[in-house]
């Protein structure tokens, strides 16, 4: 008689730099480089699961960051009969810019997505010709930012889905907890907490705090699009600048892998020297 499989509910967290790919999400219709795609490449072939359709293995995942979005902490949950699942094992089958550093094993219906009760976002609008004076512009964005926190209707702030294989009807409330705007060395971090988040949502937050920053609008603009008493439509600011910084659950313990942690650190560190000396070159070109 064939032995009973024995199932467990796994979390991990990813983190990845998402230049390469188009999103998170696999894309149904395309075939197209995703972060969800690579991941699902790879739990197939170490056969940490067996069928690649989400269903099969109750998957589900936290949040579908935008093409060239990246992530410090998008979380993926799914069952496995592989009971010695680690995050190092699963990077040797990933590309060097997804990596896997933490693991969690919840409760058997711990769900990533509805599971989580809030979402931290960062932005790095980085300073160039954009403010004549930054200490102005960190002024007035501060201000304005403390009109979008707590619930509101981010109708003006969102792209809302509107394909059509996506017919569902979203609310456009959301409540945001936290907004924190910071002058960094060359860049303003702008710092967004949300229960939850729209598409496109922070990205055009940041683009409206920017224009207040720079004096094109002012806080009674942001005071109208929340009470929808305009409607406009913002473009969102560019997704290099955005990651996905952490996501909160109440009792679930993520495990980190230090040697993976060493590994993507001597990794990226390689990246950050390319970028920077490439920053050096541009500046100095223009």
């Amino acid at each position: 008689m064939e032995e009973a499989r024995i199932n467990e509910r796994v979390a991990l967290k990813i983190g990845y730099l998402g230049t390469n790919y188009h999103g998170f999400q696999i894309q149904p219709r395309v075939e197209v480089p995703t972060i969800e795609g690579e991941l699902f490449k790879a739990l197939k072939k170490l056969n940490i699961i067996e069928d690649r359709k989400a269903k099969a293995v109750n998957y589900s995942a936290v949040g579908r960051t935008d093409t060239g979005v990246h992530a410090l902490a998008q979380v993926v949950s799914f069952d496995t009969s592989n009971l010695n699942v680690t995050p190092r094992m699963i990077n040797s089958a990933l590309p060097d810019d997804i990596w896997i550093f933490a693991l969690a094993k919840p409760y058997s219906r711990f769900d990533a997505r509805k599971d989580a009760i809030s979402r931290e976002y960062r932005y790095f609008l980085f300073l160039f010709d954009e403010f004549s004076d930054q200490n102005i512009a960190l002024t007035r964005m501060r201000e304005a930012s403390k009109l979008l926190i707590g619930t509101h209707d981010f109708s003006n702030f969102s792209q809302l889905h509107d394909s059509d294989h996506e017919t569902e009807r979203y609310s456009a409330i959301r409540e945001i907890k936290r907004i924190e705007v910071e002058l960094g060395k060359r860049v303003i971090i702008i710092d967004i907490e949300a229960s939850g988040f729209l598409r496109k949502m922070v990205r055009k937050i940041v683009s409206a705090l920017c224009m207040v920053g720079s004096g094109v609008k002012d806080k009674k603009w942001i005071e109208a699009l929340l009470k929808l008493q305009k409607k406009e439509g913002i473009e969102p600011a560019p997704a290099f600048g955005l990651v996905l910084k952490n996501v909160s659950y109440p009792g679930v313990e993520f495990v980190e892998d230090e040697y993976a942690k060493r590994r993507i650190k001597a990794r990226l560190k390689k990246d950050l020297v390319f970028h920077a000396s490439m920053a050096e070159v541009l500046e100095d070109i223009i």
